[in-house]
């Protein structure tokens, strides 16, 4: 706890105080002086607060009192004096009982021995060499940049903090607190209004380090315990840290190799203006990992400001403060602010997070000559664009793709001499399992190395075992599972798709082959549109491409995208097509009917603006797009001619019903498909590939000696009866 002197205690000698209680007690006879030059007349609480302060030299003021009465009320002042003990509040309370029935000499004789004495208090302790407060409140003055001023502000704080009584008597009494009473709080400080109203302003607003409101002033905790022992290791560490030295090297983000090789030229020096740099994108991209690793290339001493559990801004700037002046002298430092987002973020700050940003800080501090600072955030869109202005250059991260982390996963295995323990093969199956990024990797490979695996098994399952830990801790505690997974049986054979799918296929190899090696950064697309009847296979197809490519899946519908705020959609979408492109995914747009609204039947303004901003992504996307609908004609017309292909699929033909069934239901049962099954079969007609998936879902569980040909033909005519009935057509058979 922090240490707080106890409001009343016996009067000590000058040789019986520390240096510390010296220096404080001085600091109390100097604002009870000026408060005293402020106002004529004593009270019980400030004779109190007086009495306190002079300890044992409050007896003078008996002594004083005594002297200008006369007969029996200096008889009875006397006796009680005689009789009490020298607490301040005791001795106090018998002197004003007693002045207030002395004549006016004497109240006024006694008011100028009442200065007399604090002078002369203030005096002797002045003499002594300075405590270790008075030393540490040197260093905070350094640490903050904080003018005389404020240092006054901040001593007078410390005391409230400490003392009770004062706290009491210029807090409870006088509303130093209060807006009426700013004219005692000035003249206890010796400021002018002016003066004090720039220290209410100034940095120790800007930090947070005072609370001042209609019942509270009071120095905040954490700056409290600054000042009892600035050099205390958890102290300090509440502000700011060295950057871990162990760190992901700069060179395994080898996907921003150009970037890194800027930053590394823009922060190599500390230069006479200043430098900073954005980093910014979604949660576990390798931010972070990044930032530290310029630091470990760069050799600069190198810190992060520390987030406390309330991570509040004030708090934050605090931190900034203290560790540029701390640590940014000669050739300076390198300052790391992660998770800013809400130090940077000062548009609409007070309604996101109940808190009041000052901008001309925050300006201020991103033009201060010689800083040079990485920030660090999840979102750009709370970022006022005068203050994205003043970043030198910034980086958006986003999810790496399957290519590249592969390539992360080589460099990381190397890096811990565990290459020999993951094959190909295997690097390739850790690639696709997991989308994690740098950081979650390297900390993965490194701890199953220190838990020393027997085999290289062992250690393929302890680095498997721990990713998937890290992402259903990310994913709020669910086992994340891994989306858009191919069947894997699938194959081309026994779709009824019009026109031929071998050709597609083969543009799509050429059109890939043309991303990956063209080396042109213009825009070019390949879009296509698939369309029929759910079920018909057509979202597994768009798999089954993005796998026969070697390209990840990035899948979106309209409730991946839709947002209730005005044009957050639109960003939205955006976002999604520029995530595609740089993790070189396939981009597939599900329910395109749901996306792309018919503007001449649209209902609402921002239907019309959602599908505006499509076609533009349509037009400027660089890679390959898939929309599937299976309602052709709810899509907006204009939209349709921007397809470079358009793929119907259709109800399996017979000889599909029989591929299909063999391929998911065959092996649910023993024995070869009987004659009159498959005819059965081949008479059926509105049969899509996620009918027989659906069967299969149905009966997967049982035992193989529980079900036979005819159970899963018969569920198979159940399926298309119901579709029948349900599209208002005659069943036929069965």
């Amino acid at each position: 706890m922090t240490p707080r002197i106890r409001k009343h205690f016996a009067p000590l000698s000058a040789f019986e105080m520390d240096e510390n209680e010296r220096f404080l007690l001085s600091r109390c006879a100097v604002y009870l002086h000026r408060h005293l030059d402020q106002t004529a007349s004593l009270d019980g609480k400030s004779l109190e607060a007086v009495c306190w302060v002079l300890g044992e030299e409050r007896k003078e003021l008996g002594t004083e009192l005594l002297a200008h009465l006369r007969g029996a009320l200096c008889k009875e002042l006397q006796e009680e004096l005689s009789e009490a003990d020298l607490e301040g509040e005791d001795y106090a309370d018998i002197l004003i009982r007693y002045l207030r029935r002395s004549p006016k000499r004497a109240v006024k004789s006694f008011g100028l021995r009442v200065k007399e004495l604090l002078a002369a208090r203030t005096e002797n302790m002045d003499e002594e060499s300075a405590s270790p407060i008075e030393e540490n409140l040197a260093l905070f003055q350094e640490m903050f940049n904080l003018s005389p001023a404020e240092m006054e502000f901040t001593v007078f704080l410390f005391i409230l903090s400490t003392h009770e009584i004062f706290e009491d008597f210029f807090v409870n009494r006088l509303g130093c607190n209060k807006f009426t009473g700013r004219k005692h709080l000035s003249a206890v400080l010796n400021l002018s209004v002016t003066e004090l109203n720039e220290v209410l302003m100034g940095t120790l607003q800007k930090i947070d380090a005072f609370e001042m409101d209609s019942v509270d002033l009071r120095l905040q905790e954490d700056y409290l315990k600054l000042i009892w022992n600035p050099s205390a290791p958890q102290v300090l560490e509440r502000l700011f840290s060295k950057v871990p030295e162990d760190t992901l090297p700069l060179e395994h983000h080898f996907n921003l190799e150009k970037e890194a090789n800027f930053v590394l030229k823009l922060l190599e020096e500390k230069r006479e203006t200043s430098t900073h740099i954005l980093l910014y994108g979604a949660p576990g991209t390798g931010k972070t990992s990044f930032a530290r690793g310029v630091a470990q290339k760069l050799g600069v001493p190198a810190y992060e400001i520390v987030q406390d559990q309330e991570n509040s801004s004030g708090n934050r700037r605090g931190a900034i403060v203290a560790c540029l002046n701390m640590t940014n002298s000669g050739p300076g430092s390198l300052i790391i602010v992660d998770e800013a987002d809400n130090v940077l973020g000062t548009r609409f700050s007070w309604f996101m997070r109940g808190e009041t940003q000052d901008k001309g800080w925050l300006n201020h501090l991103l033009e201060e000559p010689g800083v040079r600072m990485i920030w660090i955030v999840n979102d750009i869109e709370h970022i006022e664009a005068s203050v994205r202005r003043r970043f030198a250059f910034s980086i958006r991260f986003t999810p790496l793709g399957r290519r590249s982390r592969v390539q992360l996963w080589e460099n990381v295995l190397k890096r811990y001499g565990a290459s020999n323990r993951v094959s190909s093969s295997e690097i390739l199956d850790f690639a696709s399992r997991y989308e994690a990024g740098a950081g979650a990797i390297d900390l993965a490979v490194r701890k199953a190395m220190e838990t020393k695996p027997p085999s290289k098994k062992a250690f393929r399952e302890t680095v498997s075992a721990l990713l998937q830990a890290h992402g259903t801790l990310l994913n709020s505690g669910v086992k994340p599972q891994i989306k858009d997974k191919i069947e894997k049986n699938y194959s081309l054979e026994g779709l009824n798709v019009e026109g031929d799918l071998s050709s597609l296929v083969q543009q799509l190899e050429r059109f890939d082959q043309h991303l990956r090696h063209s080396g042109q950064s213009g825009n070019v697309s390949m879009n296509l549109l698939f369309h029929g009847p759910p079920g018909s296979g057509k979202s597994e197809l768009a798999r089954f491409l993005a796998d026969h490519l070697d390209r990840e899946i990035l899948c979106k519908r309209l409730s991946d995208l839709r947002s209730p705020y005005v044009g957050e959609s639109e960003r939205n979408l955006s976002a999604a097509f520029a995530e595609a492109e740089t993790r070189e995914a396939l981009f597939i747009l599900d329910e395109a009917d749901s996306l792309l609204f018919s503007r001449e039947r649209a209902r609402h303004s921002w239907e019309i603006s959602f599908t505006n901003e499509f076609l533009t992504q349509m037009e400027r996307f660089r890679g390959i797009l898939i929309c599937t609908t299976n309602r052709l004609m709810d899509l907006d017309e204009a939209s349709l001619r921007r397809f470079s292909y358009k793929v119907g699929f259709a109800p399996l033909k017979p000889e599909g019903n029989i591929i299909f069934y063999k391929r998911l239901l065959g092996p649910l049962s023993p024995g070869p498909l009987p004659e009159s099954a498959t005819q059965a079969l081949l008479r059926m007609t509105d049969l899509c590939p996620g009918d027989f998936k659906a069967v299969r879902d149905k009966f997967a569980f049982y035992p193989r000696t529980e079900l036979n040909h005819d159970m899963l033909v018969e569920a198979l005519a159940g399926e298309e009866k119901l579709k029948k009935l349900h599209q208002g057509k005659k069943p036929v058979g069965f």
